[in-house]
């Protein structure tokens, strides 16, 4: 590898797996056998692992161009119009698009689904799909994927992950419903190495009765996609969940204490599924309960009692020791330490309260 030849390839490898994102994009120029080097899946795998522990918290504005970041004890915003120029696109400024994208991001990439209320270019549909790596900033643009529905009038939910023994085969899973016409609802799956979508048959859809019941986005976590069905229905008990090892449905009930709340959400947790249940205690201060996934059944992890302090949780941190909620006294967001029991005050204020999810920095490439 250059000068460094004499050092050894593996004791270089091992230096460079401890840099950071930002010092390996720079060094790519350096060597091209590094430039191929840091595309590798094990490299990739080996350095995110190192940084597994170094969450970030990205907070989205509601205009969705504007993300916070928190690192530690330190915010800094990053403004993603220069990426996503349909964000400033007039369709944006009169308010016909928005956007989501799942919870917690995927070997360091985040896929971002734009919609618009009617087609830009016909036969693309409503839905516009990117691959985003915020450490790198590279982005893909997902290519539309196949409408049998011969109208833009129709919904979706899509989920974002990738097959934990191939790093690099990143996947974005998307059921497209048409309620008008009574249309079935059906699946495609998008596959970032064939940079190309495929129809899934599956009898489980049927589960879902229509867009409207469950969480646009899916919560990914150790390799599975989750989509809270019947959202504030009571006499609803299903999760519909997705293995990226497989491509195959399968149905989960949620936690006995669970009525669908829409502040409920799952997320990874020191290596676990966590099922993050929210309810009201009888003078209507939030508890929040935390199940543990054990062999396809929860278990009660851990109770808060009625928070005092947040008016729910948007996410869990630093391994289930700290908690991001809005105050219950105003409108910032406020960190809350169970080790500690103390709470510090975050100065983002809830107009951040579009998306919230954790990211670990990777060198993950978005491109073959």
């Amino acid at each position: 590898m250059g000068g460094m030849a004499e050092l050894g390839e593996d004791l270089v490898e091992n230096i460079l797996l401890r840099l950071s994102v930002k010092s390996l994009v720079r060094f790519k120029c350096v060597d091209r056998s590094w430039d191929v080097l840091f595309k590798t899946p094990t490299f990739v795998k080996n350095h995110l692992h190192i940084n597994r522990n170094e969450e970030i918290l990205m907070i989205s504005h509601n205009h969705h161009y504007k993300w916070v970041n928190i690192v530690k004890n330190s915010t800094s915003t990053v403004d993603t119009t220069y990426l996503f120029p349909d964000f400033n696109s007039e369709n944006y400024v009169d308010g016909s698009v928005f956007t989501f994208n799942t919870q917690g991001h995927c070997n360091g990439v985040l896929c971002i689904c734009l919609t618009f209320k009617h087609e830009i270019i016909p036969g693309e549909g409503i839905h516009k799909f990117y691959l985003w790596n915020p450490a790198t900033r590279e982005v893909k643009v997902v290519p539309p994927p196949p409408l049998p529905y011969c109208t833009d009038q129709y919904d979706c939910i899509f989920g974002f992950g990738a097959d934990p023994n191939s790093i690099n085969d990143l996947k974005v899973v998307n059921l497209i419903f048409q309620d008008k016409n009574n249309l079935s609802t059906y699946v495609v799956l998008y596959n970032l190495i064939t940079n190309s979508w495929t129809f899934i048959t599956t009898d489980l859809i049927s589960v879902v009765p229509n867009h409207f019941s469950c969480d646009l986005k899916g919560f990914l976590a150790k390799g599975f996609c989750y989509w809270i069905i019947s959202l504030g229905c009571f006499d609803d008990e299903k999760i519909l969940r997705f293995n990226f090892r497989n491509n195959q449905f399968h149905i989960l009930k949620r936690p006995p204490t669970s009525v669908g709340f829409y502040l409920d959400f799952i997320n990874e947790v020191n290596d676990s599924t966590a099922y993050v249940v929210h309810g009201f205690e009888e003078n209507f201060s939030h508890k929040v309960e935390i199940w543990i996934l054990e062999k396809d059944k929860w278990t009660k992890n851990y109770t808060f009692p009625p928070f005092e302090y947040l008016d729910g949780l948007y996410a869990i941190w630093k391994g289930g020791a700290e908690f991001l909620g809005i105050a219950a006294s105003g409108s910032c967001f406020h960190i809350f330490n169970s080790d500690s029991q103390r709470i510090r005050v975050v100065n983002i204020t809830s107009d951040y309260a579009g998306i919230v999810c954790k990211y670990v920095e990777s060198i993950t490439s978005l491109s073959f």
